[in-house]
């Protein structure tokens, strides 16, 4: 049944990948029981002790982790240094977006912990060109974001022999993608080719027919290496919250403390949560297509996962989505000029690629504020 609302966490059931059962509770929250009450945390951990014992110390580098300035990937280093000892390189993607908060915590974070750094930054015409083929195919103003973090790490790994790649949480903190839940094993959820496609939306090759004039080699940091490629080399792409049990609130507290890791507000996100995803110029535009095509934004997601941790009522999480969501925002104005469209070509491009069910009421839709730091932003 369309436009019902889960009877756990208030997320509607337009969400992709998502159905609810005969309770009304989310295929998420039922694979969340499983996170927080059947699964062997310690267990999990041995695992990962173990795989991580079995790789130490054999190459220049022991893993690679995606790290932009966010919060998962700080917190995915600063467990793999100091807690495990482990040498790692910290492979960055500059998506041409990315926030002064974002490259002053790579400089405070890589310092702290003395982990060297690879840098991907792509032209930004070529950027511009990906951001409208994707609009174009399926409503995404991320896709050469999405893809070359998730394809770009394991390029490296890949390249330079390095055993492990560490990226922060699965899909299954905000999905349910058969195969990837917390349901099933983390030897069944890595992070693949397929993983790619779900994590962007639009395959590779899709998106290299769109830009058929473009030169594949200068695509290649966006295009996931193959099984075979990544076996023949020894590497392995895992997700560290298949082994840990993943608390962003608790995860943030230890970097800010330990690494002195900050943040700043964004577009779309609720007060108190600053920590979320406040690294990039496009999260306002890339949460307004989600509430226009889906139904929800960033604040009833956060409202969502506190409700399955058990700090926020059902009640309360959908307020604190009401409190943020669905509000257009101020940066979408550089955004349609990236695009070269109008404002009604962008609603009409993003309404065809709404879910079933989905209803999107202009009418309904607040301005938001503009960032303090708008004025740096590309377009």
């Amino acid at each position: 049944m369309a436009n019902e609302e889960c009877t756990r966490c208030g997320l509607p059931d337009t969400r992709r990948s998502v159905n609810n059962d005969t309770d009304g509770v989310c295929s998420v929250c039922r694979h969340h029981e499983l996170k927080n009450t059947v699964i062997d945390w310690d267990a999990r951990e041995r695992e990962f002790t173990a795989l991580v014992e079995g790789i130490r110390g054999r190459h220049e580098y022991d893993a690679v982790v995606p790290f932009g300035g966010g919060k998962d990937g700080a917190f995915v280093l600063y467990h793999l240094v100091r807690e495990r000892g482990l040498r790692c390189l910290a492979v960055t993607v500059d998506n041409r977006f990315m926030r002064q908060q974002a490259w002053q915590n790579l400089s405070t974070v890589l310092d702290e912990l003395g982990v060297d750094q690879v840098t991907y930054r792509p032209p930004f015409p070529l950027v511009k060109r990906m951001m409208q083929a994707g609009f174009e195919a399926v409503g995404t103003v991320c896709w050469h974001c999405n893809a070359s973090i998730n394809a770009y790490p394991v390029r490296v790994a890949v390249q330079l022999g390095v055993p492990l790649v560490v990226h922060a949480s699965s899909s299954a903190e905000y999905h349910s993608y058969p195969g990837r839940t917390y349901a099933d094993s983390p030897d069944s959820d890595l992070a693949d080719e397929d993983y790619q496609e779900v994590a962007t939306g639009l395959s590779f090759d899709r998106m290299a027919k769109e830009l058929k004039d473009v030169d594949r080699k200068d695509l290649e940091a966006f295009s996931y290496p193959g099984r075979d490629e990544i076996a023949r080399a020894g590497v392995r792409p895992i997700f560290l919250s298949n082994y840990l049990k993943w608390d962003d609130k608790r995860q943030v507290e230890i970097i800010r403390r330990e690494l002195g890791w900050g943040s700043t507000s964004q577009e779309g996100i609720p007060e108190g949560y600053e920590y979320e995803k406040f690294d990039c110029f496009l999260v306002g535009t890339r949460d307004y297509l989600r509430f226009i095509q889906e139904g929800y934004g960033r604040g009833a997601r956060l409202g969502a996962i506190e409700a399955r941790l058990g700090r926020l009522t059902r009640d309360e999480a959908i307020q604190l989505g009401k409190s943020s969501d669905g509000r257009r925002p101020a940066s979408l104005d550089r955004v349609l000029r990236l695009l070269d469209v109008d404002e009604e070509v962008f609603l009409d491009g993003a309404v065809k690629q709404a879910s079933s069910g989905r209803e999107f009421d202009l009418e309904l839709v607040k301005r938001g504020s503009a960032l303090s730091d708008a004025d740096h932003m590309p377009g």
